[in-house]
């Protein structure tokens, strides 16, 4: 049983470095993205976006880890990965935020931008919904709060306003060909 909670409480202990290194470098690509917005590149935003989705699959598999260990004594890994993931959460919404509020009202946007940002609305919807469980109950600032609502709003209007990738599912079959591809070898008689 020592063994055993020694080798657990390594695992979560790992974990939670993880999900700090993870975070810097989701900093630093959202710092690089934002950069990039004004030369109109979106690329960066990409990197950006892949990196908030590891740390949140990190989240995810950390939360499981503990939920998992019920029996053994790790309530100090427990409080101190429930601070790093309200930290987290609440870098990403403040990263999230700057990003779209560097974007001109008159920017153009590539084709597809809708596809690339409409993800970002299910994923704020989905923090809204986390911080507004009881145990982050007290302990998010307002101003978080508001921050949260005004990008819901900003993407909301970036995303009316972006092209989307074309449809080409109603699209007529392509025409059979006229003639088979052996006939085409043959020399032609005159």
């Amino acid at each position: 049983m020592v063994w055993r909670a020694k080798n657990v409480r390594q695992e979560v202990e790992g974990l939670l470095l993880a999900l700090e290194r993870q975070a810097r470098e989701a900093v630093g690509l959202a710092e690089r993205a934002q950069r990039d917005m004004d030369d109109d590149r979106f690329a960066s935003y990409g990197d950006f976006r892949r990196k908030v989705e590891e740390v949140r699959a990190l989240v995810a598999l950390t939360e499981d880890r503990l939920r998992a260990y019920v029996g053994e004594k790790l309530d100090d890994l427990r409080t101190e990965f429930e601070r790093m993931d309200l930290l987290l959460t609440v870098m990403l919404v403040k990263a999230t935020r700057n990003y779209f509020a560097t974007m001109k009202d008159d920017q153009v946007l590539p084709i597809g931008a809708r596809e690339l940002f409409e993800p970002e609305l299910r994923n704020l919807e989905e923090t809204r919904a986390k911080l507004a469980q009881p145990r982050f109950q007290g302990q998010v600032p307002d101003t978080v709060l508001a921050e949260l609502e005004e990008t819901v709003g900003m993407i909301g209007k970036i995303i009316a306003r972006a092209p989307s990738l074309p449809d080409f599912s109603d699209a007529p079959a392509a025409p059979k060909p006229v003639r088979r591809l052996r006939t085409l070898g043959r020399p032609i008689r005159t």
